[in-house]
């Protein structure tokens, strides 16, 4: 009756050392997918963070590109303004200066071509 009950004993024993066995394993295999999730989800965050700077640093570019375009524009607004409002500002040009801002005006064609007011060629 000894060895059966031996055996029986053992039995359990391996039974439960298989059954301790396969939940280990079980518990270290998930343990490793969910740190291959954890770390893939940590790169893809780090990967919107990247871009959520450079959408941010974009727009700040495009607001200082927005108001010095406003600003030139209202500086430019404020010039001809005063320009129109000088003493001289009907007196003809003087046929020297005339010819001096028509050869500038050709060097500008030539350098950019596609500007408004360049004759095309």
């Amino acid at each position: 009756m000894i060895p059966r009950w031996w055996m029986a004993v053992a039995a359990v024993l391996s039974l439960l050392a298989a059954v301790s066995l396969l939940y280990w394993s079980g518990r270290r295999d998930g343990a490793a997918v969910e740190q291959r999730k954890t770390a893939a989800a940590k790169a893809e965050a780090a990967v919107s963070a990247l871009e959520t700077e450079g959408a941010r640093a974009t727009v700040r570019r495009v607001d200082v590109i927005v108001r010095q375009t406003a600003a030139a524009t209202q500086s430019a607004a404020r010039a001809t303004q005063e320009a129109l409002k000088a003493e001289d500002a009907h007196a003809p040009l003087d046929p020297h200066r005339a010819d001096r801002l028509r050869a500038h005006d050709r060097e500008l064609c030539l350098a950019a071509p596609e500007l408004a007011g360049c004759a095309a060629d």
